[in-house]
């Protein structure tokens, strides 16, 4: 696969160093690229804060539409609905 220079100065300057280390153009611009990549920092990938996580959760809400529902809280009734203990008497009040 080919890489096309547009700029003659990067070409003239990527001959330049091929010449002066006595290398083929593609093995100076890999010895190039190879040590600028060496001093590039690696970024590093950070864990979520709280409030990125509550900033995603706002924006996914809002697309959706949910920022508009009304929010009815639960009812222990209703949350203990949702657990039945097998226990008919307790189920069902």
């Amino acid at each position: 696969m080919g890489i096309f220079i547009k700029n003659p100065n990067v070409e003239r300057k990527a001959r330049e160093l091929a010449r002066l280390r006595g290398t083929t153009l593609t093995a100076a611009v890999e010895a190039a690229i190879e040590a600028e990549l060496s001093r590039t920092p690696k970024p590093v990938a950070r864990r979520p804060t709280l409030e990125d996580m509550e900033r995603a959760t706002d924006e996914f809400r809002r697309k959706i539409g949910l920022d508009k529902a009304e929010i009815v809280p639960m009812t222990k009734r209703d949350w203990d609905a949702l657990w039945p203990v097998g226990i008919p008497e307790i189920d069902e009040l």
